[in-house]
């Protein structure tokens, strides 16, 4: 087992424990937001997959390289990437029933020997410097404590010139406003950190030794998403506010009722690239 940098992180464990499996039933495995036309049409399950196609798009790995994926949830991503592109994945979570949930699929799959996910921090990786080809993040930083600290190792995970691609929330404006508390009750529910701004975003990156390459705004696309989790979580309240808190969970779904979430937080990929050879930074 993998030692956990912060104790903190361990509510996050439990949480992905038990929700990870509620939350795919309507996802269709996939556990991140979709990505939709102007109007919101189509299933859950298909939007998700456009998005990881998204992020398949950006990382532009060939076949025979390895990726990896930090916060793998249920490894459907991780399957279609290693279908799409003929490359290893490793990925990782801090929740032991998803590493076994997506090891098992990926049996299923029979992508075994490609694909494979281990219980790890992403703020302390047990892989060697320079062990990966790319690296991508769907949705998992907003639950890093540090995210200085698991882009630094993300960056000493990557070969020069290896390829980052991160999906996740931005705050809109400068993000030095007092606290939302929209944002809190999100943060709360969910386990999250507040994201930073784009800008902020941009200087967590250079100070890791990355540099942004590509910076799409995807807001516009992602905002449908908000409106379907409301329904989920609705559709579902019973089993959601045993997961989540019952106070947690009912301050949860008053904010998101009684704003919108879209106003205050916006959705982006960011790909950058490691310049420097990990092994001779300080």
């Amino acid at each position: 087992m993998v030692r956990r940098s912060e104790d903190h992180e361990r509510p996050v464990e439990r949480l992905y424990d038990t929700a990870s499996e509620l939350l795919a039933k309507s996802y269709d495995a996939n556990l991140h937001f979709g990505y939709w036309d102007d109007f919101g049409n189509g299933s859950l399950a298909a939007a998700a997959e456009r998005m990881t196609d998204q992020v398949i798009e950006r990382i532009r790995v060939k076949p025979g390289q390895r990726v990896l994926d930090v916060g793998c949830g249920t490894g459907t991503p991780a399957l279609r990437l290693a279908r799409a592109r003929g490359v290893e994945v490793v990925g990782i979570s801090i929740s032991r029933r998803e590493t076994d949930g997506a090891n098992e699929r990926s049996r299923r799959a029979g992508l075994a020997r490609r694909v494979r996910f281990d219980h790890a921090d992403a703020m302390a990786l047990p892989y060697a410097t320079a062990s990966f080809d790319a690296v991508w993040a769907i949705e998992s930083m907003s639950h890093m404590p540090d995210r200085a600290k698991a882009l630094g190792e993300i960056a000493r995970g990557l070969r020069p010139g290896g390829r980052l691609v991160i999906a996740d929330g931005f705050l809109h404006g400068t993000g030095t406003g007092p606290s939302n508390p929209v944002m809190d009750s999100m943060c709360a529910a969910f386990r999250m950190h507040s994201p930073p701004t784009l800008a902020g975003y941009e200087d967590l990156l250079a100070s890791a030794g990355l540099r942004l390459t590509e910076s799409t705004d995807l807001s516009r696309h992602a905002r449908h998403s908000m409106a379907r989790l409301t329904e989920t979580l609705k559709g579902d309240s019973a089993e959601f506010a045993r997961v989540l808190g019952r106070g947690t969970f009912v301050r949860l779904m008053e904010s998101l009722c009684e704003a919108d979430v879209t106003k205050i937080v916006g959705y982006a990929l960011l790909t950058a690239e490691r310049t420097a050879d990990p092994r001779n930074s300080g």
